[in-house]
């Protein structure tokens, strides 16, 4: 079922201004409808002007009659202050207040419009304070950078949102052994999301016996795909394509079945101790082909990954922190092999190894197991958002994936340079000095693209707190709530 944010645009009004009202309202409605399918909602229009607390009555009712997700409240002109908690209450949606440009300099003021959206905020905010009901405001023809980067970013984020309350996900295996930064509680997921389906009981043997049951002649269209998809198949990842075919076409059947939007997959130590095989690969496909996945049983990065994904409508993937390099403020993002080709810089992947997740003799070459996607990432922005807490925070950063030439380690990996913490620049020293002072989880959700805004507009929406910023120091510093 696709999952379509649906907007109510509503005019309301006051007899004493002589503003031509109703053709204003008629083209600026008329534009919006224009801008539905481009930006990726449904319109309904309230055919009424708005006068008396009476209309509003009549007007919510059919707003709730229609379902609508997000009410933008156009004072036309100047209204009555009885219709703001009127339409402030509209069960299952949020509010927008949009002000219009009087279009004159002087004389009689022809709407009165931008007091009067100042009017209803202020009596949103204070006559209804114990409500805590959050109000986006907006000003200017419907054509008006200042009117259409805001509904723009506000029609993604709501998207967004509605999406991921109306998605599913699953874990498979449990959290890796010892992970417990990564445990979170499922019930705080869905109270924060509403709707959100989440199901942590599967077994990796589900993914596994359909995995040995099939045939070489089943596995075999899977491993020509992993294979022309490469720019190259290393030697030591040879033993393991037929595993990575057998896996990735398990996990396709598996969700074939179950409709999952998002997997969070406990990607060792069951797959190497039986196999002695990696699953990076398989995961890295899963993603390219759009079925958010994450690693090490991360079942809130999975849900973070599947939030930018929404918002962006692309790839996602996910990272550790490695290093950082204060010579050039960059900070290199780093995991065993697990993003998707979209990822991939000029070069492409390789189909390598992985050095993680088996124990090594001291004094020996490290045991690998495969099959991994060696690459460096390409160049270009990227968000950086995961939920944190107990899902009353989250974590946003941004930055942008270096051009040029610079070491690092085997495996999915970029250097991070032009760092940003909740939209402000920010050294790599104290980037990464507020995620061990914050003491905040390992994992790193990211998506290319800046889409820090959108994810600011989710936190406001969904009454999430940014983690704050915490500048280096040489002394203890402890968490900042």
């Amino acid at each position: 079922m696709s999952i379509v944010l649906k907007i109510g645009l509503v005019s309301s009004s006051q007899l004493s201004f002589f503003g031509d009202k109703a053709s204003v309202f008629s083209r600026m409605s008329g534009r919006l409808r224009d801008m539905a399918g481009e930006l990726g909602y449904e319109l309904y229009v309230y055919p009424k002007q708005v006068i008396t607390a009476d209309d509003a009555y009549e007007a919510v009712r059919k707003l709730e009659g229609e379902a609508v997700d997000f009410v933008l409240l156009q004072n036309t002109s100047y209204s009555s202050g009885f219709l703001a908690p009127i339409f402030a209450r509209v069960r299952n949606a949020v509010l927008g207040l949009w002000a219009i440009p009087e279009f004159a300099q002087d004389g009689p003021v022809p709407f009165n419009s931008f007091c009067s959206i100042n009017m209803y905020s202020g009596i949103i905010g204070h006559y209804l304070n114990e409500d805590r009901i959050p109000v986006k405001w907006f000003f200017g023809d419907v054509e008006d950078p200042l009117f259409i980067d805001r509904f723009k970013i506000t029609v993604r984020a709501l998207r967004a949102v509605k999406r991921l309350c109306n998605s599913s996900v699953a874990l498979i295996g449990g959290v890796a052994p010892g992970f417990n930064d990564l445990y979170d509680d499922e019930r705080k997921m869905v109270h924060r999301l509403p709707g959100l389906r989440v199901h942590r009981l599967h077994e990796w043997n589900e993914i596994r016996d359909r995995a040995v049951k099939y045939t070489d002649a089943e596995i075999q269209p899977y491993i020509d795909r992993i294979l022309a998809n490469a720019s190259e198949l290393m030697e030591s990842a040879k033993p393991w394509i037929g595993d990575s075919a057998r896996f990735e076409k398990a996990y396709d059947d598996f969700l074939g079945e179950t409709k999952y939007d998002a997997l969070a997959i406990s990607c060792w130590p069951k797959f190497q101790d039986e196999f002695k095989y990696s699953v990076c690969s398989t995961i890295a496909n899963l993603n390219e082909k759009g079925t958010v996945a994450a690693c090490e049983g991360d079942l809130t990065s999975a849900v973070s990954m599947l939030l930018l994904s929404y918002l962006a409508d692309d790839i996602t993937t996910l990272m550790d922190l490695s290093a950082f390099d204060e010579a050039d403020n960059t900070i290199l993002l780093w995991h065993c092999g697990p993003s998707a080709k979209r990822f991939a810089g000029k070069n492409g992947y390789k189909l390598g190894v992985n050095y993680s997740g088996m124990a090594h003799e001291e004094g020996k070459a490290p045991t690998v197991s495969g099959v991994a996607h060696d690459m460096v990432i390409g160049a270009g922005p990227v968000t950086i958002a995961r939920f944190a807490g107990e899902w009353d925070q989250m974590f946003l950063a941004g930055g942008e994936f270096i051009d040029y030439e610079k070491k690092s380690f085997c495996g999915s990996r970029g250097w991070m340079g032009n760092l940003s913490f909740n939209r402000e620049g920010i050294s790599a020293k104290n980037l990464v000095n507020t995620i061990l002072a914050q003491q905040f989880s390992h994992h790193f959700p990211l998506v290319y693209g800046d889409f820090t805004k959108e994810v600011m507009e989710v936190m406001a929406w969904l009454n999430l707190v940014p983690i704050k910023r915490i500048n280096y120091e040489d002394y203890l510093q402890r968490p900042v709530w």
